[in-house]
């Protein structure tokens, strides 16, 4: 026996009112539709579920028998399966996973501690670092709930993405250095010795690829895959290095290092919210979207 869900709402309907007319106003149907309703409800069950008496339908013992527990099944499909649910910030006790690069934790992560830590006070915080093969299949697995920074290989097409703001690059050298003034000029960028910092971002094979295409050749004398013992080389060195503009002004207050911009036009690259389509509903992920779009979207000083 097959019985559709909105013939059990009848049933449970004409048995509060005592009427089919009644009942089919509250279903929101024509009297003849739910007319029609109840003679399938009849044949299905073999009964006559409700008799006629007094100008009210009085249900029989077979229709009295499954009022209970229908209404029971259809209060926990409507309360559980077909409600949607909701997520409550101040309540939940989820984690929240951002895969963050080293310069995204700069830029991202103390705004959204300091924000997530008021509005979803319960919840905890995990920032990771994954290489771009992964990136897609963290957020599908749901392992990650939002990649954050300039990612140029996400390209799957159930990966969604959305523009939060732009950065460009800048230099820092010591305080002292020969190199004046606001902007290096060509001559002074391609005679001074670099540091080259490469941390896994792709921000500096972008300006890579632009030297490149000016056909611009620096000196570079040190390499690293870290940011942090970059004030104090610089500091204690004539060398020029080369940074994404967050990180150089988070260390601009360090003692002896100064910004200083590029003798070029170095092209600006968008910072972007990625999300996977499995998710695109999920309350939680809508609310931690709408979270990050009104903190970040188009962020005061972000490119200057």
């Amino acid at each position: 026996m097959r019985v559709d869900l909105n013939l059990l709402r009848l049933l449970l309907a004409v048995y509060d009112t005592g009427s089919v007319t009644a009942a089919a106003a509250q279903l929101k149907l024509s009297q003849p539709t739910a007319s029609a309703a109840l003679a399938r409800l009849r044949h299905s069950f073999g009964d006559p579920l409700f008799i006629r008496h007094a100008g009210v339908m009085s249900p029989t013992p077979r229709a009295q028998n499954l009022i209970d527990k229908t209404r029971e099944v259809i209060g926990l499909i409507d309360s559980e399966i077909l409600r949607s649910p909701d997520f409550d910030p101040e309540v939940a006790t989820d984690e929240f996973v951002f895969c963050l690069s080293a310069i995204g934790e700069i830029v991202f992560l103390p705004t959204l501690f300091d924000f997530l830590k008021k509005a979803a006070p319960n919840t905890r915080i995990r920032s990771v670092s994954l290489p771009p093969h992964k990136l897609e299949e963290a957020l599908i697995s749901g392992e990650v709930d939002l990649v954050l920074g300039y990612y140029p290989d996400i390209k799957e097409s159930d990966v969604f993405q959305q523009r939060l703001f732009s950065h460009d690059l800048t230099c820092m050298v010591r305080t002292g250095h020969k190199i004046k003034g606001p902007r290096m000029t060509l001559k002074q960028f391609t005679e001074a010795e670099h540091a080259f910092v490469k941390d896994g971002g792709r921000s500096q094979e972008m300006f890579e690829a632009e030297l490149v295409a000016r056909k611009i050749e620096r000196k570079i004398v040190l390499r690293t895959s870290h940011y942090m013992s970059i004030p104090t080389i610089i500091a204690r060195s004539d060398l020029v290095v080369v940074l994404p503009r967050p990180v150089a002004n988070a260390f601009a207050g360090a003692k002896n290092v100064r910004v200083i911009s590029a003798p070029m036009e170095i092209p600006k690259y968008d910072l972007k919210m990625h999300w996977h389509r499995r998710f695109h509903k999920d309350p939680k992920i809508v609310w931690l979207r709408s979270a990050v779009t009104s903190l970040f979207t188009e962020h005061p000083g972000s490119a200057g």
